[in-house]
């Protein structure tokens, strides 16, 4: 008895591991944000130089613990090694269909867009990633975010969260998304000068840099 009651406490301590690994829960510090995106262009929802011969399209919502995943594991080796050495830039293409959540993490993300610090905000939302759909995703959550974001007018960024723009930009990325087929997140669409690559669900490094190679980046 005194066993059985051992190993249900030692897979129940299993598993809560494992959904915590799979969360954010550490967070991420303004200095870490600023050193990954250390003199890397940013405009609106764009990372990297115009002129790179690869874009990759980031189709993710962030309360996807999926691509909470990949930003925290993949995302930085992508920046560091293809992003900062102009051979990819990065389009975001932020989705908000799990919940209501989705949609107040992506408006708040697309207002610091508006003052090129998008990425900075993305970091951290995927960082500080919870359960989806507990509500986590409160006023004064955001406003912590928008604190730490390196750069950031933190009023300019308050009065654009009711721009009307917002939600506008997430219907045209609904609609864009749509018509390419993209039905679940992550997706990543890698497109270069031979081709273009679709990538659906988490794929590791390997796989991304991969494609990049596939659709004739370096």
């Amino acid at each position: 008895m005194i066993l059985a009651l051992i190993v249900a406490a030692a897979i129940i301590v299993a598993a809560i591991l494992v959904v915590l690994s799979q969360l954010g829960g550490g967070g991420a510090s303004s200095g870490e944000v600023s050193k990954l995106y250390a003199g890397v262009p940013q405009n609106g929802t764009t990372l990297g130089k115009g002129s790179a011969p690869v874009t990759i399209y980031l189709y993710e919502d962030f309360q996807c613990p999926y691509c909470g995943e990949f930003s925290r594991n993949v995302f930085p080796k992508l920046v560091e090694n293809y992003v900062k050495t102009g051979k990819v830039k990065l389009v975001s293409e932020p989705m908000a269909f799990i919940g209501p959540d989705s949609v107040k993490a992506a408006e708040a993300a697309l207002a610091a867009a508006k003052q090129n610090h998008y990425w900075g905000y993305y970091y951290l939302l995927f960082a500080n990633q919870k359960t989806e759909n507990s509500g986590y995703v409160t006023q004064s959550f955001l406003n912590d975010l928008a604190q730490k974001t390196p750069g950031l007018d933190v009023s300019r960024w308050k009065s654009a969260l009711s721009d009307p723009s917002l939600a506008k930009k997430l219907e045209q990325v609904q609609k864009k998304a749509s018509a390419e087929k993209v039905n679940s997140t992550p997706t990543l669409i890698v497109e270069g000068p031979k081709g273009r690559k679709k990538l659906v669900g988490l794929h590791d490094y390997k796989s991304v840099s991969s494609a990049i190679k596939q659709v004739g980046g370096s």
